[in-house]
């Protein structure tokens, strides 16, 4: 799961989103002069990660790829299930994609002095950009792999991946129909069990 899977889930389940959020710009345990509901929010994030990375429909995604693209496939698919999500938003979110994208923003911009610097500068491209409303869009998902693939100092093959991906659409986009409520279930599960702190 990317950006934009792991802030509906952060709000579905009732967990911090900016610890939700966190959790792709921390190393190692979360700061401890962060507040409580962001640090289960980084542990949120990592265990949902472990569980995508285990479900059978990510298996099968990964499969469905050439087997050229199947190292770097599981960093295409959290990007490509964020644009499957966007497109078919109103089947998981009674609100406005525009609507939440536009929360996101602001809850990131609102706690901007707390943020590491790497998560700052993405929260501001962000909303510079509009990206998770952007998500919806072939293009903008092209070009996201394309940026992913030139920070990654190994060779890979991200940024040729798109045409594999949209290629297999349909089938991956029944993988996402089965993996997102069943990652959505996971968190609220977690938080229930972890007494995770709601907070922004």
């Amino acid at each position: 799961m990317n950006v934009l899977a792991h802030a509906l889930i952060a709000q579905q389940a009732g967990c911090s989103l900016v610890g939700n959020l966190l959790g792709d710009f921390v190393r190692g345990a979360p700061p401890p002069h962060y507040p409580p509901a962001w640090q289960d929010g980084i542990r949120l994030h990592r265990r949902i990660d472990g569980f995508v990375d285990r479900h059978a429909a990510s298996a099968r995604s990964v499969a469905r790829l050439p087997a050229e693209q199947r190292r770097w496939a599981r960093v295409a698919l959290d990007v490509y299930y964020d644009h499957l999500l966007a497109c078919d938003w109103a089947r998981y979110s009674s609100v406005p994609l525009a609507r939440f994208a536009a929360g996101v923003y602001a809850t990131l911009d609102e706690h901007h002095p707390a943020l590491p610097p790497n998560l700052v500068r993405f929260a501001g491209f962000m909303a510079s950009r509009d990206l998770l409303a952007g998500y919806r869009e072939p293009a903008v998902i092209a070009e996201v792999l394309a940026r992913m693939a030139g920070r990654v100092r190994r060779p890979n093959t991200l940024a040729n991946v798109f045409p594999d991906l949209a290629a297999a659409r349909d089938g991956i986009a029944q993988d996402f129909s089965q993996l997102f409520p069943a990652t959505l279930a996971f968190a609220r599960s977690e938080v229930v069990a972890r007494c995770v702190q709601p907070a922004a």
